[in-house]
């Protein structure tokens, strides 16, 4: 199941509300709750992954007293002390949550809704999800840089320009440090706690911004980090502002009052006497935008039911292309009855590179550099405010296994060099995120690497099936980007899927995915790995929910990640799919681009047959990757990293550990670099010449110059493997790859030990039984019959290895596979004899097993004893329909997994009974409650079994 993409010339209309906010400020929230205390419904978006960007981006955590209102005065609690980030989101995002007003992260304003007559009656939003309409009868502007106003054409805005002085302010581990070629302005009040102490020194730099164009804006933010960095830095503001006029005078509605339906409370409106100002202080910002709430709300224009179009000042012609967009709803696989024109052949144009990398993570920060080396213009668009990925944004800053030579070796020595705490610069494996993040930004920022931060990519533009530019939101404005070539590495798949090419998500066929974390932050713990739900990074309801429930968990840290940890992710379907038994046979290919090396970490529970045959070990193992892994099938013009590229999701922990990730990137940018400079497909590139730059570097061994496809192995080694590799999972893993082949060597070598009942005829009757041949069902039942039910699996996410499935969990299976309508004597005493309490994988067992028997040969008997499961005490009503459910069902452990266990339990035996007859709707009712999970892999599930049973 994958969601569709298509080029766009309608979006759906997701809500219809009085007020829609735009921007997460503090302001944002300060409005939204007085317009809703007013009795008005309220919709808010927000570009980051927490609110109030205008106190935590801008580092405004030491405003200057003022008259406040109970919204300020809970974030400002403790006079002369500055609040941590953790209290500023947290306090505001509970604020919404518990006002019942719904609000969404990491989405951005690309246009306003008008009618035929031009009155505004909403805006458009863009998100990971593609692009999506939401009616209002009024738009409240209130981001930092005044995005929707300059959507709406509104031109008397502020401006970085020219030359500029700024302030900047860091935080540093200790006391306090100055930065070499500048002096402090103000030593702020900074943070102490019983384990750790931050400094904050607030800089005041004289920065140009050229003629203010994004490029030229990027640039002016990265040189500030570089000019105030020093060793022992924890963290920096993330975003420039002009330095406030101060006024006395407030704003009145009416001058803020933009045109019917758009209201501005952004600093960057210019007024008189720099009236705006009031909106750079956080405590007046937010009680002004309460008392205008409610004068503003009193006058709201009545709702026009017209025809509505999306419109977007300063959009131009695309010369060449169409836009392709997601076309679902908020939702994967959401649908909307009311459609809003989008005009998908003009857009903004913000700026053209030879390579632009969709990702500044893992994958990505190595993949800018390698580019920008090659002499490609590079620009890095990224949607948190930090570069590195999971071993920075998201603290996992520990290496796991991994294959740590060629440009992984050079990250190692150049992070060591930056570190100022002697634990890190004598480890091999870990590292703090500040210094490893600074790398990264200060390397690419010397080869000449163009940032925009905080940004994401929600679109493409294709040419002859090939990407030539991707469309972006963030502080740099939403429009299109022209690019010679493109890496995706979002992990997700982002620019395949947004331009149509197959993408693999959970389907019907089952809902395994690897555990997800997202920790909280504390100075002096940079590694925080945890594992504690399932998140869909693609959806951002989902994603919504999961940032905000995270805050809670970890409420009592100094902040909270940016960054999703998810350990699976949506995946091209590419020119070729790594599958296990090409690591577990050791394969080689012609076109090797990166060789990693790990263990089968599963983080949950596998699907490939081969490990419910043979349990997966600890040992580690080594895995070539091939280029065909990065092509998106039919799509040129781009290339795919980390999480994202074609494999099969069991052989992702081999391939996913950060060490192969950034050597995996570093390969992409220089492919990418090499194809954007010689105006020639990608497919076109010299592998040779790339192999040999990456064996220069230490990053391949030279073997891979004259390596050949080792598959299909030869009858000798198959015959081998039959013979001698029963018990291995390279032998067994081997024979279930080869299919027909080694179905008829395996029935011979079964048909000579038959009746013997020995560990090796059980086994081939196993492997026989999965290659869909039923010689061995006799043997099946037979075993099934004398044992009792063994010790099960519960699903456990972190440090999850070996069996996921018992032996007889493993029986019932095969049997369910192969075997015909007498098998059900066999299992449906097995579903009666259940334990009251039992483990999960015993319930995955009976529903795989009923599910593929009953779909042969189906039986009224097996719904009634499956619908009596079910309704077992606790095993209903584990779905999450709502922020406030997921919010419910929080623990302190940072590896939960008993929420995990009682909502896969429900969700499968619910699937297993749908599929098998279903009684008074029980199954259908409980997978439509799921399909509406906020959780978005489950929700994905229960409707692809819902729609195609």
């Amino acid at each position: 199941m994958q969601s569709t993409s298509i080029p766009i010339q309608k979006i759906p209309s997701v809500a219809n509300v009085d007020v829609l906010i735009i921007g997460g400020t503090s302001q944002a929230v300060s409005f939204a709750l007085s317009a809703k205390k007013q009795g008005r419904s309220v919709y808010l978006v927000a570009p980051r992954a927490y609110l109030g960007e205008d106190i935590c981006a801008a580092y405004r955590f030491w405003p200057e007293q003022a008259t406040g209102n109970s919204l300020s005065q809970t974030i400002f609690s403790e006079a002369g002390k500055p609040p941590t980030p953790m209290h500023v989101k947290l306090t505001l995002e509970q604020h919404l949550i518990a006002a019942e007003i719904p609000f969404l992260l990491n989405c951005f304003s690309a246009g306003l809704l008008r009618s035929e007559n031009g009155t505004i009656q909403g805006a458009a939003i863009a998100n990971r999800a593609g692009h999506q309409a939401i009616q209002a009868k009024l738009v409240v502007d209130a981001t930092l840089e005044g995005s929707v106003l300059k959507q709406a054409g509104y031109a008397p805005l502020q401006s970085l320009q020219g030359l500029q002085t700024i302030h900047f302010t860091t935080l540093t581990e200790g006391t306090s440090q100055a930065a070499s070629d500048t002096g402090i302005v103000d030593t702020l009040p900074g943070y102490q706690a019983d384990d750790y102490t931050l400094s904050a020194n607030r800089y005041q730099l004289e920065v140009d911004f050229g003629a203010g164009s994004p490029a030229e804006r990027a640039r002016a933010y990265s040189s500030a980090v570089e000019r105030c960095w020093v060793p022992g830095e924890y963290r920096h503001q993330t975003t420039l502002t002009a330095i406030p006029t101060t006024s006395d005078r407030l704003p009145n509605a009416a001058e803020l009052s933009i045109e019917v339906g758009l209201f501005a409370l952004t600093e960057s409106i210019r007024l008189t006497d720099g009236a705006q100002s009031v909106f750079s202080n956080p405590i007046t910002a937010m009680a002004i935008s309460e008392s205008l709430a409610s004068e503003v709300c009193a006058q709201l224009p009545a709702a026009i039911d017209t025809e509505l179009s999306v419109s977007c000042a300063g959009a131009t012609p695309i010369q060449s292309g169409t836009m392709c967009t997601l076309s679902d709803g908020l939702r994967p696989g959401s649908t909307s009855d009311r459609l809003v024109k989008f005009d998908a052949s003009k857009l903004p144009m913000l700026g053209a590179f030879d390579v632009v990398v969709a990702g500044g993570g893992t994958g990505g920060a190595p993949a800018a550099i390698s580019s920008a080396r090659a002499g490609a213009q590079t620009l890095v668009v990224e949607v948190t405010s930090g570069l590195g990925g999971v071993g920075t944004m998201g603290q996992i800053a520990k290496y796991c296994h991994g294959n740590r030579v060629g440009f992984t070796a050079e990250i190692d020595q150049g992070v060591n060099a930056l570190e100022h705490d002697d634990t890190f610069k004598n480890s091999t494996e870990a590292w703090s995120a500040a210094a490893k993040s600074e790398w990264f930004h200060k390397t690419g920022y010397e080869e000449g690497c163009i940032y925009w931060l905080n940004t994401l990519c929600v679109g493409t533009v294709v040419e002859d099936s090939r990407v030539v530019g991707l469309v972006v939101a963030g502080p740099y404005g939403y429009g299109l980007v022209k690019a010679g070539c493109v890496v995706d590495s979002t992990g997700c798949a982002d620019i395949p899927a947004a331009s149509g090419a197959p993408t693999a998500v959970i389907g019907k066929e089952h809902v395994a995915v690897q555990g997800t974390g997202l920790a909280g932050m504390k100075p002096g713990r940079e590694y925080h790995n945890s594992d504690h739900s399932f998140s869909d990074d693609t959806d951002v309801v989902d994603a919504t929910a999961f940032f905000a429930s995270s805050k809670l968990k970890f409420k009592d840290d100094f902040d909270c990640g940016e960054l999703v940890d998810s350990r699976e992710r949506r995946q091209i379907i590419g020119d070729f799919s790594l599958a296990p038994v090409d690591m577990l046979f050791n394969r080689r290919f012609p076109d090797t681009v990166c060789i990693a090396k790990s263990n089968f970490d599963s983080h949950g529970f596998t699907v490939d047959p081969v490990f419910m045959l043979v349990a997966p070990d600890m040992e580690q193992i080594w895995a070539d990757i091939p280029f065909g892994c990065m092509l998106p099938q039919g799509l040129d013009g781009v290339l795919v990293t980390g999480l994202g590229i074609s494999a099969h999701r069991d052989a992702l922990p081999v391939i996913r550990m950060q060490s192969d990730v950034q050597n995996q990137g570093y390969a992409a940018g220089f492919i990418a670099a090499q194809s954007a400079l010689s105006h020639k497909p990608v497919r076109s590139t010299d592998l040779a010449t790339v192999q040999k730059h990456l064996i220069d570097i230490g990053g391949l061994p030279e073997r891979v110059l004259t390596d050949e496809d080792s598959f299909p192995v030869d009858e000798t080694t198959l015959e081998a493997a039959v013979a001698n590799d029963w018990d291995k999972l390279s032998g067994v893993s081997l024979m279930l790859n080869e299919g027909e082949r080694s179905r008829r060597l395996v029935a011979q070598a079964y048909a000579a030990i038959r009746g013997q009942h020995t560990d090796q005829s059980l086994r081939y009757a196993q492997i026989l039984a999965i290659l869909g041949d039923a010689t061995g069902q006799e043997e099946l039942m037979a075993e099934i019959s004398k044992r009792g039910w063994d010790s099960g699996w519960q699903f456990q996410g972190m440090h999850q290895f070996g069996r996921n499935m018992s032996e007889l969990d493993s029986l019932l299976v095969c049997l369910g596979t192969c075997g015909d309508a007498s098998a059900w004597s066999c299992i449906l005493p097995m579903i009666e004899n259940l334990p009251a309490s039992t483990e999960f994988s015993h319930i995955r067992a009976i529903t795989m097993a009923c599910e593929q028997l009953y779909a042969r040969h189906p039986i009224a008997e097996v719904a009634p004893l499956l619908a009596n499961l079910l309704q077992r005490p606790n095993y209903r009503g584990h779905a999450h329909r709502s922020i406030e459910a997921s919010q419910r069902a929080l623990s302190s452990d940072i590896n939960e997994n008993t929420v995990r266990n009682f909502a896969l339990r429900e969700l499968h035996l619910a699937r297993a009974l749908f599929n098998c007859g279903d009684v008074d709707a029980l199954g259908k009712t409980t997978l439509t409650d799921y399909s509406n999970d906020f959780r978005g892999h489950f929700a994905r599930h229960a409707r692809a079994v819902l729609t195609n049973p």
